[in-house]
């Protein structure tokens, strides 16, 4: 096990691509806390849809996105951008979409715990 993190870490390591380095693209850290906060946004607008059908989902959408896109002081631009370039390489996503899948996890076990 401690191998295959090990790997895995020299891996990103060795991926960081040249748009990484001249800051065009999000750090992964910084991609996984945003993208987990999108998702529990997706998550609750289609909650609130089935209760209150005045919501316009786009409208309601888009100002939440900004505001997750605030709190994480992310560029929206910067963010499609580099999912973007996450799209074109499956590695890099597997190993975001793996830590936003930890990182749910550990948020639901600090829930159950208190």
């Amino acid at each position: 096990m401690r191998k295959t993190i090990m790997i895995g870490i020299l891996f990103l390591a060795a991926c960081a691509s040249k748009e990484t380095k001249t800051g065009k693209l999000l750090p992964i850290k910084t991609m996984q806390q945003t993208v987990w906060q999108l998702m529990q946004v997706d998550e609750y607008l289609t909650r609130q849809i089935q209760t209150d059908t005045t919501i316009q989902p786009s409208l309601k959408k888009a100002q939440y996105y900004q505001q997750v896109f605030n709190i994480n002081k992310v560029d929206r631009v910067q963010f499609y951008t580099t999912m973007d370039y996450l799209d074109k390489h499956p590695v890099e996503m597997k190993v975001l979409m793996d830590s936003v899948e930890a990182l749910s996890k550990r948020e639901k076990l600090t829930l159950i715990a208190h």
